[in-house]
């Protein structure tokens, strides 16, 4: 936000134009009665102090027993209960109770808002006010004038004739300049019980044009964090909707509940209803996000086949603490077809996840039950092979007893994973392990992890896998399955650390062994929760590499690697690479394309630079161990700071996977902003992609995905934003083109 400085007068009124309206207003003021308690430099006919509710400094003070009068002559300032009046001479008369304060009258109240004026009249107990070319100036910096006014004081309204107002800072140096926008209105009412103020045969005026006129409009004063009213106005034109306009209104019903409803006109689709809805319980807190259109009737290839069809979607999600022991999340998405949350620019997700998870804490220890249901959103998903989990249960007791001074966890987790059109999967779990580490002398570092586990498996269609690549092979019947399973892994690092006059080093050689049974994991046992399993330097020294339970690592293996950190003034880095020897056992279950193929397994790094805040490097690497071919290279570096940022990312994957989604892929990014001026911001992305592999939704094999490029401005009092971005894939009505974004925002308008 610009700060613009004012050398003439520091308080920024909204223009030369706008000040001439101001003539005569009357205000009252919630002030009590003048106490006679005085302050004073000079003062030789000074009444008697009686009370000490107010103070009054004054360069020079004079009274007039006979009168009751008293005079403040020079940089006067009267306080009292957080009301502050500043002027260059003050009359009161102790009588009448009426004062005249003359002189670059300045009165502050105690919510920050300030009156400017060349003199002040008060009367009645100086409950009332009376202005002469009245300037208010609000806490947050909007300002108001107006030709006359009044406030009845019984009821807390003011109101204002001929009154302008803006937020907009504008320097009072004789120049005319308008502000950028200002609200002119035949009348204005402030309600400070409501806190609103209210408008009759109103302006909007922008670089002094009248642009808009309404008979009726209000809006929240200062004081307000929340309240009701027409949000930024949103406007874009897409290649999908045509042109596209939103007028959102924000409603508050209470200090607990409030609710957004945005109907958006579209060119091509006809009118979308969007809302939200946001609850505070006390105990916790949920939100409702939803949409609703009636379009008309696509094919896949995006063309009109007749009819109108019903299209919308609704996002939820809460959290609720029931005790000090139990809590609950809840996350529900649905859309009504697949391609409706990208068509209509919602979200680019391919799978909508809908859970309720119930947790309980006590101590060290942990239950948690969850239901889960997926909804598949790419061309090749089946809504009948979409599984969904009821019940996902896990539960972990830690107990106080120390066995061998290590820390033991007794764990249980049981699955129920039905499909309509599809296999079934039943697992239950028992899980014992064991922990410890040791520090010797010398600085090294032991630790060991021992773990014994059983699993029982029941499946139900088995000839109906959702996927091959990770069925079992019961021969199409179903049945029942039971394995055992212990490992016992032993790590050991030893962190040397070297002090220098720039900073510090640390080398760390790591090592680790693990042994576990080469008894093999039957063939029938199908893999359902570790399909995502990548050999990676975030588990390449996890005692357990893989995710889930139904994927497991037997044999043994040692694995050994190289850690490198400094620590300097400027200058900070974070270098891993490491290596897996499969001493014994079979290939792993899921070797092809995950790192673990042969006797030695892919080498996997990382590397992280940061310089100064400035240069912030982070490279993630998997190499071939064979032929040091590149795997994996994920590679982003960010330049920059708070006027200028560019970020550059580069991805490559090499590693032959044919599972649906995680085809090879090779493509680059670039996003990133320049503080063009104080104001002004340049925003852009691009990305492109090099080579890959065919998939059914996305046609293109290779060449630009997508790339933005967007202006903003912004001060304080006007947001402005207009991006353009352009894409170029394609899934069925969801077609490529160029979207044109527009928002604009009014300060304290919405």
């Amino acid at each position: 936000m610009q700060k613009r400085s004012c050398k003439q007068n520091r308080l920024r009124p909204m223009g030369c134009k706008a000040a001439l309206l101001a003539s005569t207003m009357i205000v009252p003021l919630t002030l009590p009665a003048f106490a006679e308690s005085v302050k004073q430099s000079d003062a030789p006919n000074a009444p008697e102090v009686r009370n000490s509710q107010i103070e009054l400094e004054a360069d020079q003070l004079t009274y007039n027993p006979e009168t009751g009068e008293i005079r403040a002559l020079g940089n006067v300032l009267l306080v009292r209960e957080g009301y502050n009046l500043k002027a260059g001479e003050v009359f009161y008369n102790e009588n009448t109770g009426e004062a005249h304060a003359v002189g670059a009258v300045e009165l502050t109240f105690p919510s920050g808002d300030r009156i400017i004026a060349p003199e002040l009249t008060l009367e009645n107990e100086l409950k009332d006010a009376f202005v002469e070319n009245i300037r208010l100036i609000m806490a947050d910096g909007a300002q108001a004038v107006a030709a006359s006014g009044e406030r009845i004081d019984e009821t807390g309204r003011t109101t204002l004739r001929r009154a302008a107002y803006s937020p907009c800072e504008v320097c009072a140096d004789g120049s005319g300049k308008q502000p950028l926008w200002q609200l002119k209105a035949v009348r204005v009412i402030h309600d400070k019980g409501k806190r609103r103020l209210y408008y009759k045969d109103a302006f909007l005026e922008v670089l002094g044009i009248p642009i808009f006129w309404t008979p009726y409009f209000s809006h929240p004063d200062p004081t307000v964090d929340r309240a009701s009213g027409l949000l930024p106005l949103e406007m874009q034109t897409s290649r999908n909707l045509g042109f596209v306009a939103g007028v959102p209104y924000y409603h508050v019903f209470s200090d607990s509940i409030d609710a957004t409803f945005t109907p958006v006109y579209t060119s091509r689709e006809g009118f979308v209803l969007k809302s939200e809805y946001r609850q505070h319980l006390g105990f916790g807190e949920f939100k409702l996000d939803g949409s609703i259109t009636r379009a008309d009737r696509r094919d896949i290839n995006n063309n009109i086949i007749g009819g109108k069809e019903i299209r919308g979607h609704i996002f939820a999600e809460g959290n609720f603490q029931h005790s000090d022991n139990w809590r609950s999340t809840v996350n529900i998405n649905y859309a009504s077809d697949d391609t409706y949350l990208g068509r209509y620019e919602i979200s680019n997700t391919d799978t909508l996840v809908s859970e309720y998870l119930l947790e309980g804490f006590f101590g060290a220890s942990y239950v948690s039950t969850r239901a889960l249901a997926f909804q598949g959103l790419r061309l090749e998903d089946i809504a009948g092979q979409a599984a969904f989990a009821l019940p996902l249960i896990d539960a972990e007791f830690i107990p106080k007893y120390k066995p061998l001074g290590g820390t033991l966890s007794l764990r249980a987790n049981a699955l129920a994973l039905h499909r309509t059109d599809g296999l079934d999967t039943r697992r239950l779990s028992l899980v014992a392990n064991w922990q410890k580490r040791w520090i010797t002398t010398k600085g090294l570092v032991v630790d060991v992890d021992a773990l014994a586990r059983s699993d029982v498996y029941d499946l139900d269609a088995a000839n109906q896998p959702d996927d091959l690549a990770f069925a079992g092979t019961f021969g199409g019947t179903s049945g029942s399955e039971w394995r055992n399973l212990t490992r016992l892994t032993g790590t050991v690092s030893w962190p040397l650390v070297k002090y220098s006059d720039t900073g510090s080093h640390t080398i760390e050689p790591i090592a680790e062994i693990s042994v576990s049974p080469r008894r093999g994991t039957p063939d029938s046992i199908v893999n359902e929760d570790g399909r995502a399993f990548e050999l990676s330097d975030l588990n390449l020294f996890s005692a357990d590499r893989t995710t889930g339970f139904d994927l497991w690592e037997e044999g043994s293996r040692a694995t050994f690697g190289f850690r490198w950190r400094y620590e300097g003034e400027k200058l900070s880095t974070d270098v891993l690479i490491g290596q897996s020897w499969r001493i014994s056992g079979n290939d792993f279950v899921l070797a092809d394309g995950v790192g673990l193929e042969g006797d030695f397994s892919d080498i996997v790094g990382r590397t992280n630079i940061n310089f100064d805040g400035w240069i912030d490097l982070e490279h993630r690497y998997r190499l071939d161990d064979r032929t040091l071919d590149v795997r994996r290279n994920d590679i982003d570096v960010t330049f920059g700071d708070d006027i200028k940022s560019l970020r550059m990312g580069y991805t490559k994957l090499n590693r032959d996977l044919n599972f649906i989604n995680r085809e090879d892929r090779e493509e680059i990014r670039l996003s990133g902003f320049y503080k063009v001026a104080e104001n002004w911001r340049l925003t852009g992305t691009w990305t492109r992609r090099l080579e890959g592999a065919n998939s059914i939704a996305l046609i293109e094999n290779s060449g630009p995905v997508e790339y933005s490029v967007g202006l903003e401005y912004e001060n304080e009092c006007i947001q402005l934003g207009l991006r353009l971005r352009e894409t170029f894939t394609r899934d069925r009505d969801v077609e490529p083109g160029t979207t044109i974004l527009f928002r604009l925002k009014l300060t304290n308008l919405g």
